[in-house]
């Protein structure tokens, strides 16, 4: 994936020629999240981006300033007037390009400030192929000089192609034209082995398929043990996207075809936007993002919870 043309990602030779680019704003977007106090809390990091980030780039937070704070389900997407005002601040506008990344490898907040880009009408956004892993692994630069930026005025016009409300997922259950995709490890979707950080009760939504976010570097990973997981995660080097046909491969084992509406979910809708962004890699038309995902799904006991066989209650 090496150009930006055309593709929803950007590779790091490609930003490393655009660094001085005015045109480009560069955002970064990395977090954390843990398990405290019976619930999971997620945090924007913005001491590892002051520690060492991408020269040029900006701080953008995911919960402090792209999130809904007055929303009960944990990190909504932001309304458009609160979301302007951060695209504003960080100088954004509809002619600038702007490349994120988080440093996950795989890209969990970078795709999903993507997604709510794109949803709020502003198509000009890349994600970093393999993000500030892959860029520190290849040896590039990391600045921690803070930039100067010229505020702009963004307009947020959402466009509701790019997003699915539960009303829509409840729509859809049992429809055979629209896939439900989860985007967790499949413990999780499973209703087993690791804690939900998120979720309510165990399981998933009734008839969604499992495609694992981190299949789509590596689709191996999606049969691998946690344990194997990590030590796979620990010994990579390369944490840009699989190719192409791996990924075409992997998404039609799974029932999606290009005449079939996809919704993602996840928990908190950050897998769920790496799963999308690799259906719009492959040139699917039709994928929207179930914002509310598994956080808001299970939280309500009217809403149908579906369990593997092997999976535990």
């Amino acid at each position: 994936m090496s150009s930006v043309d055309g593709s929803p990602l950007a590779s790091t030779t490609w930003l490393a020629a655009h660094l001085d680019d005015p045109m480009v704003r560069i955002i970064d977007v990395r977090r954390e999240s843990r398990y405290e106090n019976g619930r999971g809390i997620s945090f924007d990091d913005h001491d590892g981006y002051r520690a060492g980030h991408i020269p040029g780039a900006v701080f953008a937070g995911m919960i402090a300033e792209l999130s809904d704070p007055e929303h009960p389900v944990p990190e909504m997407l932001a309304p458009p007037e609160r979301f302007a005002a951060a695209m504003s601040r960080l100088g954004v506008d509809r002619e600038t390009l702007v490349v994120t990344y988080d440093n996950m490898g795989f890209p969990l907040g970078s795709a999903r400030l993507w997604w709510a880009l794109n949803y709020y009408g502003h198509d000009k956004v890349r994600v970093l192929d393999g993000g500030l892993r892959q860029w520190v692994n290849e040896g590039r630069p990391l600045t921690t000089e803070l930039p100067h930026v010229q505020a702009t005025t963004f307009a947020a016009s959402p466009i509701s192609g790019w997003l699915a409300t539960k009303q829509d997922v409840r729509d859809a259950l049992g429809q055979r034209g629209t896939v439900l995709v989860d985007c967790l490890t499949p413990e999780l979707y499973q209703g087993r082995g690791d804690r939900h950080l998120w979720g309510q009760r165990p399981g998933h939504i009734p008839g969604a398929v499992n495609v694992p976010y981190l299949a789509n570097v590596d689709p191996a990973l999606a049969e691998a043990t946690s344990a194997e997981r990590a030590r796979i995660l620990v010994e990579r080097r390369d944490f840009m996207f699989s190719a192409p046909e791996k990924l075409a491969g992997m998404y039609a084992a799974a029932g999606i075809s290009n005449d079939r509406r996809v919704i993602t979910y996840c928990g908190t809708g950050y897998a769920a936007a790496c799963g999308m962004l690799a259906l719009k890699l492959l040139g699917h038309g039709d994928v929207r993002l179930y914002d509310g995902s598994w956080a808001e799904w299970s939280a309500d006991p009217s809403l149908p919870a579906e369990i593997s066989a092997d999976g535990e209650a």
